[in-house]
């Protein structure tokens, strides 16, 4: 989801925090399993794993009161979210483990912080075990992808960042 005009999608906690309780209430009504998130300031990932038809009401339902309480809170009018979600299915386990390290590491590439880890408004650091603060969150499809285990799944993520690096494609 992108914000529309120069709107940051989240201007301070409050708003990431609001994001956050309307995600779990979604998932909650709509049965979705939260394999990880990430906020930036401008937009979100994340991915789900959804049943049948509910993604699209599931996030009619979060962006709808998602940007009544941002407008509300932020004296502003009109649309917040400038388009429609964008999806698509994760093909196979491969897949899964490429589209969580991108997810992940979006905050690095973008220059925010030298590690994933380091974003505190990831579900990264809740997965590989260094804090709780997102306990709705359960990646055990992505660990199982990775072997099993943490040290597995971090070993992946940090090999993607240095690529990220090499490559020159952090900010």
């Amino acid at each position: 989801m992108n914000a529309t005009s120069h709107w940051p999608y989240f201007v301070d906690d409050v708003d990431r925090l609001t994001w956050i309780r309307l995600l779990v209430r979604v998932r909650d009504r709509q049965g979705w399993l939260v394999l990880a998130f990430c906020q930036m300031t401008t937009h979100v990932h994340a991915i789900l794993q959804v049943g049948n038809d509910s993604l699209a009401p599931g996030m009619e339902y979060l962006n709808r009161e998602y940007s009544k309480d941002f407008n509300a809170r932020h004296d502003r009018v009109g649309h917040l979210v400038r388009k429609r979600f964008g999806s698509r299915r994760v093909e196979d386990g491969r897949d899964l483990l490429g589209t969580y390290a991108y997810v992940v590491l979006n905050p690095v590439e973008a220059g925010a912080c030298p590690r994933p880890e380091d974003w505190r408004w990831s579900s990264y650091a809740t997965t590989v075990g260094l804090t709780a603060d997102f306990p709705f969150t359960d990646a055990s499809l992505v660990l199982a992808e990775a072997g099993g285990q943490v040290e597995q799944l971090r070993a992946l993520v940090d090999a993607r960042a240095v690529e990220l690096v090499r490559g020159g494609r952090v900010r």
